[in-house]
């Protein structure tokens, strides 16, 4: 085994002054001079965009912040009841638990076609309400800049309990407000 002449492999990187030294203090001024550069564009964050989940109802896309989505539900079988307002489609039995499924567009006074047969639902969250909301399909997540998001009277959305709207015009449901509107407690009995 030979041994190494590391002069000789010095002298052979051709570096513009004598030994590591000056090289290891060259290597570091190019770091420094490119680390002190400012970006050409601030990068964002996570921490910048607000993460939901696109779905669609009445031709129309919607998206829920996945921090409140519980799951989806691809045929959920609904169970209408009486004596419950029409932003009311029923209720579903969610291994063990029965859950309120919630039309927005009703809700909204929007037009909405009647549900017959399984349907697509989100279960969703929002303190201790869970509810089911209902959906014709879901399309995917995405993650939107906050600086992007219009607020709804900008945007020309009159409806409440929106966050705000997409650059692409999706709807973001502000689901911490919808669960403390009054509309959703029911309060009749049958006789």
């Amino acid at each position: 085994m030979s041994r190494i002449n590391w002069d000789a492999v010095w002298d052979s990187l051709n570096w513009d002054s004598g030994g590591p030294e000056a090289a290891f203090a060259q290597t570091l001024a190019q770091r420094a001079e490119k680390y002190a550069r400012t970006p050409d564009r601030p990068e964002e964050s996570p921490d910048d965009s607000l993460r939901v989940l696109i779905f669609v109802q009445g031709g129309e896309h919607y998206a829920i912040p996945v921090s409140c989505v519980r799951q989806g539900l691809a045929e959920a079988r609904i169970t209408p009841l009486p004596c419950v307002p029409a932003h009311y489609r029923g209720v579903i039995n969610l291994r063990g638990r029965i859950l309120s499924v919630l039309d927005l567009r009703r809700f909204w006074g929007l037009p909405s076609e009647d549900v017959t047969g399984p349907t697509r639902v989100l279960v969703v969250q929002a303190g201790a309400l869970e509810l089911a909301v209902l959906v014709d399909d879901v399309h995917y997540l995405a993650a939107i800049p906050l600086h992007k998001i219009a607020p709804p009277a900008v945007a020309g959305i009159g409806l409440s309990h929106v966050q705000g709207v997409s650059p692409d015009g999706i709807v973001i449901v502000d689901v911490e407000s919808l669960a403390a509107d009054r509309r959703l407690r029911v309060h009749e009995e049958l006789a």
